[in-house]
């Protein structure tokens, strides 16, 4: 908003004369007019510039609150919009992303369709949304070979159906290009937890957290790795309910698919005992655990 200096209007005293009244001498005065004055604290320009420097240094929670004010301040913002969208993305959030990148609300110009599109297609094939994501993907892959997003979303696919060697060879793509290190690495720890190599994954996921300390979702699949290495009490450490829950259920998940029955029980159970609230979810799982032929 701009803010105006607002006119102050000087009181104009009228001194009348009567018979009783002594002349007065009034020197005149030259009264100029108030210039107005127009100012506007918000750098919009240095608050899109902040929030590009964070979304290239990978500090993607800082991007966001970047994008966001900018967003607020001009919610038809195509720069804030695309900045969130791929901001979105980085940290998983993909309902969010696909709310920018579907809404009819930014007018995109031609040189940013492109980003437009391949926002769609990743937020389409991470939420699922797609009945034959393999076409998507090489929708993607027409526009941008080269983006290492995509190269993740195909390793994703490929560990989606137990094909882990042509996961990785994805993930070694995408990490080849230089770009977005942090992500890639954090697949690749996922990959390894969905292998059962729970070990092997905490590294990676270590790794992912130094490069964006304040992403949650690569501290929240650290801490899944450390759930199902064994190591419950440090893995919850200094969390609040809802996320330490959030955290089990999502451990419990991944050892129900790793046909560890009776520690996914007991991860869904405690998700349950310690939510602040009733745990859907988890309860939800544990019920398909309970119903062998509900499982995945």
């Amino acid at each position: 908003m701009t803010l105006k200096k607002a006119r102050f209007i000087l009181p104009l005293l009228l001194l009348t004369a009567c018979a009783t009244t002594p002349k007065v001498e009034v020197t005149p005065v030259e009264i100029k007019p108030v210039t107005q004055i127009k100012s506007d604290p918000f750098d919009a320009e240095s608050v899109a510039n902040m929030g590009d420097l964070y979304f290239k240094s990978e500090s993607y929670t800082e991007a966001l609150t970047e994008y966001s004010k900018l967003l607020a301040y001009d919610p038809n913002s195509v720069r804030a919009g695309l900045g969130a969208g791929q901001t979105f993305l980085a940290l998983g959030q993909y309902e969010n992303a696909n709310a920018i990148f579907g809404s009819d609300k930014f007018d995109w110009p031609e040189d940013q369709k492109d980003q437009v599109e391949i926002g769609k297609i990743l937020a389409g094939i991470f939420s699922d949304q797609y009945d034959n994501p393999e076409t998507a993907l090489h929708d993607g892959m027409m526009i941008d070979p080269d983006d290492p997003r995509l190269w993740n979303a195909k390793g994703h696919l490929h560990d989606k159906k137990g094909e882990w060697m042509e996961a990785l060879s994805c993930y070694v793509t995408a990490l080849e290009t230089g770009k977005g290190r942090s992500g890639t690495i954090n697949n690749m720890g996922m990959s390894l937890l969905l292998q059962g190599r729970f070990d092997e994954a905490l590294p990676k996921f270590e790794q992912a957290v130094d490069l964006s300390p304040r992403t949650d979702l690569y501290d929240n699949n650290r801490r899944m790795s450390q759930i199902l290495s064994g190591d419950l009490i440090r893995a919850l450490e200094d969390i609040e309910d809802n996320r330490a829950s959030d955290i089990l259920n999502d451990a419990g998940y991944v050892a129900m698919q790793r046909d560890r029955r009776g520690l996914a029980g007991l991860l869904f159970q405690k998700a349950i005992e310690i939510s602040p609230v009733f745990h859907a979810k988890a309860s939800a799982n544990l019920k398909t655990l309970q119903t062998p032929e509900q499982l995945p």
